[in-house]
């Protein structure tokens, strides 16, 4: 039976509780800030708690535009070159409409360390901290893999794909590509223009609907893409057309970062033979998967618990066991796009 710290201040557990709450949620360039949001109402406190995530209908917002003679050149309602209303006479308003869900709070993330009294050569709060901190970063890079698991098995975003008529590959087929500017125009470009012609992001890659309250501002929408995929887009004509100069400035002032106005990051989760990867059923050998999307793309509601600590029964030290509750889920398939592709030979 372990044995609790009696008369210990419960605010230490508190305060561990609290930071790693920060440091999973702080905005940094991964999947957890780009592709997530949290707008959600409620509070929850248990596995099997729910949550209510609200969002617009753009659609119930009448608008028109028309000529002065009354012709309606366009329109959301479906009687473009029809006459319209009179220069002067109002559109019949209707009451903005939102969609009402719920996300289930059905997942978990476990953490635990030891300190030991006889290894231990900091103050307590600092080790506590230092470990709370990297159980932390573990858990947002599991985070991570989840969302992108989430994101590319997602039936909606591929079906939507394929009505499209998007060319962006399968697990079975991805593109072939020639060379490295093909990743440019044959990839990220149509990836750019879809999410541009479904109204998730603006011609520059700024987000036109949504945010991200955790990160104070979510303007950019973001493409993830694997090491090896990024590596190939650095040798494309999209760094080496330029003069020697200007290359060399685009990279130092990490303008590399950012192509279509989409911020680009490295997630080696999408490599399939990464040490930690997402899982496709039936995905061809060698293939790697591209993501790009806004943070309106996945709505996750996350709680860090109070840890316990306690004397160890086995060894001379203090455990620290700690526990998160959250739920996920695609909630706006519209704001992803997949890409599988396979980089020339």
């Amino acid at each position: 039976m372990a044995i609790p710290n009696v008369g210990q201040d419960p605010s230490m557990e508190v305060a561990l509780a609290t930071k790693m709450q920060l440091v999973l949620d702080q905005p940094m360039s991964d999947i957890s800030t780009k592709l997530v949001n949290k707008d959600f109402e409620g509070d929850f406190f248990k596995i099997g708690d729910t949550v209510s995530i609200v969002k617009p209908v753009p659609e119930s917002i009448a608008v028109e535009i028309g000529e002065l003679n009354g012709n309606v050149l366009a329109s959301n309602a479906d009687n473009v070159g029809q006459v319209g209303k009179q220069k002067d006479e109002r559109l019949v308003a209707t009451d903005a409409s939102f969609t009402k869900t719920t996300l289930q709070i059905d997942k978990y993330a476990k953490y635990a360390f030891i300190l030991s009294d006889i290894t231990k050569a900091e103050g307590k709060w600092n080790y506590e901290s230092g470990n709370l901190d990297l159980a932390a970063q573990q858990m947002r890079k599991m985070h991570n893999v989840l969302t992108a698991q989430a994101i590319v098995t997602n039936a909606e975003i591929r079906a939507q794909q394929v009505t499209e008529g998007l060319k962006l590959g399968t697990p079975a087929a991805p593109i072939q590509l020639a060379n490295a500017d093909e990743l440019y125009e044959k990839i990220l470009v149509p990836m750019h223009s879809a999410l541009y012609d479904r109204g998730a992001i603006t011609a520059d890659g700024q987000i036109t609907y949504g945010s991200n309250p955790q990160e104070g501002k979510a303007t950019k929408g973001a493409m993830f893409l694997p090491a090896k995929a990024y590596n190939c887009f650095l040798t494309s004509k999209y760094f080496t057309d330029r003069s020697t100069t200007a290359a060399d400035d685009k990279v130092a002032t990490a303008n590399v970062a950012k192509v279509l106005g989409l911020e680009v990051n490295v997630e080696p989760a999408l490599d399939p033979k990464a040490k930690r990867h997402v899982t496709v059923d039936g995905i061809a050998e060698d293939t790697l998967i591209i993501v790009a999307g806004t943070s309106n793309c996945v709505t996750r509601a996350n709680k860090v618990l109070t840890p316990d600590s306690f004397r160890s029964h086995t060894r001379f030290g203090t455990e620290f066991h700690g526990l998160e509750i959250f739920g996920e889920k695609v909630f706006t398939p519209e704001a992803a796009v997949v890409a599988y592709i396979k980089l020339p030979e």
